[in-house]
Formats: structure tokens, C-alpha cells, sequence
């Protein structure tokens, strides 16, 4: 079957390149720069098979995928930078409008930073145009992949943890109850399936709104 040449190029991106990083303070440094496409990130490690990252790039804070080394990242270092063809150079400009950061990288060949470049921007449009409810589910694979264990998996303890950071309150008791309405297999861990059906009862649950409405309400009446 024809598989398109954008969706190719993502693939080779998601499996990972050997660069080389500019940054401003330090000498450039050889990584395995690659996207998460579930979690829509430009992540970067020291070898292909770690299973952690050094760092990440929220694709929806790009601003621009500039080609060339005509940056400081660069600059800074000129011998290193001279040996470097422009058009195996580009930059990845993100964060806020007022103090963008950058992501200075050099590709291994002028055909590898033309797949960087095609398929980086096409995937910046697209996550930033991508409907509510996907952006909600990448957001929510990124935060169970912070929290998995090496089996891929997470627990009860996790869950306490992850709650606070998206202003949820609830009781313990509560908590487990939910927990194990979707721990089907009654292993005490929930999978990444599990973990958004639990996450989306939370949100919408009729009896924890009502709750928190009526301690609201009571309180406005005090």
C-alpha cells in the first residue's frame, strides 16, 4: 500500500537523527534529536536507545523553523560553525513572543535537514490547528508518560501526585473508588487507556461538580 511521503518523513523523524546542538554558553554537543508524535515534542537525548530525554519542545510554542546558521547559537562558536554547511543548519525559535528561545542544530547531511524542516512545520501547523479534544489527549499522554514506570504503567500514589497539578480536589477514599471502577484487571495500575477514562470521569463527573457546587454555594452563604 502507498504510504504518503509526509507520513515517511515523520516516521524517520519519530525513530530519531544524529545532530549536532549549538548553544549559547557551551560547546556544541552530538545528540539523537527526534518528535513524539503522540505528545506533539521535538525531544533530544545522548543516544538512540535511552528511554529518557535531556529535554523537550513544546511544538505548540513554535514560533519558526528557520533554515541556516545565521544565529548566535552559532556565532559563538565559529570554528566549530565553519565547518558546518548552511544548509544543514536550522533553528527552532519557541517559547513566548517576547523571549523566544532557541534550538540551534546541524544535521548529518543537507537531506536530513530538509526532512527536519518539511516535516517539523508541517507538524507545528497541525498541532496548533488540531481540535480541542486531541489537544487534550496529547497533553494527557505527555503528563502518563512523566509518570509511567518502566512497565508502562501507573498507580494509585502517581494519581495523588498528578491531581494537584490540574486542580482537581478530591478525598483519597473518592479517589480509589474511581480508580478501581477502571482498574478492570484489579491490578492496582492503569495503563494510558485506563488512566484517560479515569481522567475524564474526574472532569465530568456529575457527583464531584456537585460537590464542589454545593460547598461553593454554602460557603456564598456565609
Amino acid at each position: 500500500s502507498f504510504i504518503p511521503e509526509m507520513e515517511q518523513i515523520i516516521s524517520q523523524l519519530e525513530r530519531g537523527t544524529v545532530v549536532t546542538r549549538f548553544y549559547p554558553r557551551k560547546r556544541p554537543e552530538r545528540k539523537t534529536l527526534m518528535i513524539r508524535r503522540e505528545t506533539r515534542q521535538i525531544v533530544w537525548s545522548r543516544s538512540q536507545t535511552t528511554r529518557s530525554f535531556e529535554g523537550a519542545v513544546e511544538m505548540r510554542e513554535v514560533k519558526e523553523v528557520r533554515l541556516g546558521k545565521n544565529y548566535k547559537d552559532f556565532e559563538r562558536w565559529p570554528e566549530e560553525a565553519k565547518r558546518m554547511e548552511n544548509l544543514r543548519c536550522f533553528i527552532v525559535f519557541y517559547g513566548s513572543e517576547f523571549k523566544l528561545k532557541s534550538l540551534s542544530i546541524t544535521a548529518f547531511s543537507e537531506k536530513e535537514c530538509e526532512l527536519w524542516l518539511r516535516g517539523l512545520r508541517h507538524l507545528v501547523l497541525d498541532t496548533i490547528h488540531a481540535p480541542y479534544p486531541l489537544q487534550v489527549e496529547r497533553w494527557l499522554r505527555k503528563e502518563f508518560y512523566a509518570m509511567e514506570n518502566n512497565r508502562e504503567i501507573v498507580t494509585l500514589k502517581d494519581l495523588k501526585g498528578f491531581l494537584p497539578r490540574v486542580n482537581c480536589k478530591i478525598s483519597t477514599n473518592k479517589l480509589r473508588e474511581l480508580f478501581q471502577e477502571v482498574d478492570v484487571r484489579r491490578r492496582n495500575e492503569l495503563g494510558f487507556d485506563d488512566f484517560a477514562d479515569l481522567y475524564h470521569t474526574l472532569m465530568f463527573d456529575n457527583s464531584i461538580l456537585h460537590d464542589k457546587l454545593e460547598a461553593y454555594c454554602s460557603s456564598d452563604q456565609t
